[in-house]
Parts: structure tokens; C-alpha cells; sequence
């Protein structure tokens, strides 16, 4: 094995040292730790050619197809004509929780690359399994624009070929308010349910004659069916 000389040596020496200064300064807990300055477009993303970098382009593959895939699930089981074909919210829940529990979470990255429309911020099991799932493009469209950008920071990328067709979402009709009850409305059906208060018995005239008293019956003279 050669050896080589000391100026290689002490040359990797430096450069280990420098790396673990270089490290030191982001440590928020070292002694030579110093404010990190960034700029607008480096904000928010891992340092270039790092294993945070290649795990999140990784990611970003992964949810391309998930967003891919849910489009594909909607299309599939959604009503009226494309390029706005629409499904409740309780529907899709069912359908997809056989395969995934992030139906959620990907109806609202989808709605953020404007894919799908929903009302609402969130959407909640049970509460919301009216609303009104709607898809903005084609599948088919979507299929040849929905692309992984290779960017942890904005995993996807929409590329359309051509304008995307207006939608202006339903007016949802609210219920009808409730006419407020008034008071005497409210006291007459108390007293409709209310039960009367019972009769005074003592100035009721007798009707009839008195009934008599109750005596036992006399069980001596009863008919014998048999003896012994």
C-alpha cells in the first residue's frame, strides 16, 4: 500500500477540520455557530446532492402516482361528462379506503395543482359526505400533463397543451331558516300537553244509587262434585 508524503497528509487533515468548522456554523448548539443568510430560491430545499434531495425527488415520484391514481379512481366512479365529472365526498371515502388512508391529503394537493375543486378547507368522514368532488381536466388530460418535477419543493408539475376549460362552481342553496316560535305559541302548546288538574270529587253531585258494600260470599252452600 503507498504511503504519501506529509503535505498530503496534513492536506487531509485540513480539509476533514474545515468540513467539521463548516458543519459547527449551522449548529445552533456550537460555540462558531452563526446565522444562516438564504436566499429566496434556495429557501426551504436541502443542500444540492444530498440524501435529503434524493429522498425527496423520491417522494414527489411517489406522490405523482398517488395523485394520478385518485384522478383515476374518480374518473371511474364519478357522474356527469368529462372534462368535469364529479363525485360525492362520502362515495370516494368508501371507494378509497380500501387502497389508501391519505384521501384527504391528496384532494388537497390535487385541488392546489388545480385538478380537482372542492368547498372547504378540510373534509371530514360522515360531516361532509355530500360535498361535491369535482375534476377540472380530463383523465386523459391529466395523464399526459401531470408530470414529477424533480424538485423536493414543488414535487409536480402540470404541463397543459392547451387552456383549461372554465368552471364556475355550483351555488350551494342553504336551508331554510327556522321562523322563530313565539311566546304564546309556546305557552299554548305547554297547556296542550299538559295534563288537567284533577276534578274536586266532593261538590260532584251522586250519580245513581250508592253501591253497596263488598261482603264475602258464603261457601258453605257451594255444590260438591265429589267425595270420598
Amino acid at each position: 500500500m503507498p504511503i504519501g508524503s506529509a503535505s498530503d497528509t496534513i492536506r487531509k487533515f485540513n480539509a476533514v477540520a474545515q468540513a467539521n468548522e463548516e458543519v459547527l456554523k449551522k449548529n445552533p448548539y456550537s460555540d462558531t455557530y452563526k446565522i444562516q443568510a438564504f436566499d429566496t430560491k434556495n429557501y426551504g430545499r436541502p443542500p444540492p446532492g444530498s440524501k435529503t434531495e434524493a429522498r425527496g425527488i423520491k417522494a414527489g415520484v411517489h406522490v405523482c402516482r398517488e395523485i394520478l391514481f385518485l384522478c383515476e379512481t374518480i374518473d371511474s366512479n364519478a357522474d356527469g361528462e368529462e372534462p368535469h365529472k364529479y363525485v360525492k365526498f362520502g362515495k370516494l371515502f368508501n371507494i378509497y379506503s380500501f387502497y389508501s388512508d391519505k384521501l384527504v391529503g391528496m384532494l388537497i394537493r390535487a385541488r392546489k395543482y388545480g385538478l380537482v375543486h372542492f368547498e372547504g378547507e378540510m373534509l371530514y368522514q360522515r360531516q361532509d359526505d355530500e360535498k361535491i368532488i369535482t375534476m377540472l381536466m380530463s383523465l386523459q388530460e391529466i395523464r399526459e400533463s401531470l408530470t414529477a418535477s424533480g424538485d423536493p419543493a414543488n414535487c409536480i408539475q402540470i404541463r397543459r397543451n392547451s387552456e383549461p376549460v372554465a368552471f364556475v362552481p355550483p351555488v350551494s342553496k342553504e336551508a331554510p331558516r327556522p321562523r322563530p316560535i313565539r311566546s304564546d305559541s309556546v305557552t299554548s302548546s305547554k297547556a296542550k300537553f299538559e295534563a288537567p288538574p284533577p276534578p274536586n270529587t266532593d261538590s260532584l253531585p251522586v250519580q245513581g244509587r250508592p253501591k253497596k258494600p263488598w261482603t264475602p260470599k258464603d261457601t258453605s252452600k257451594a255444590p260438591v262434585f265429589c267425595s270420598y
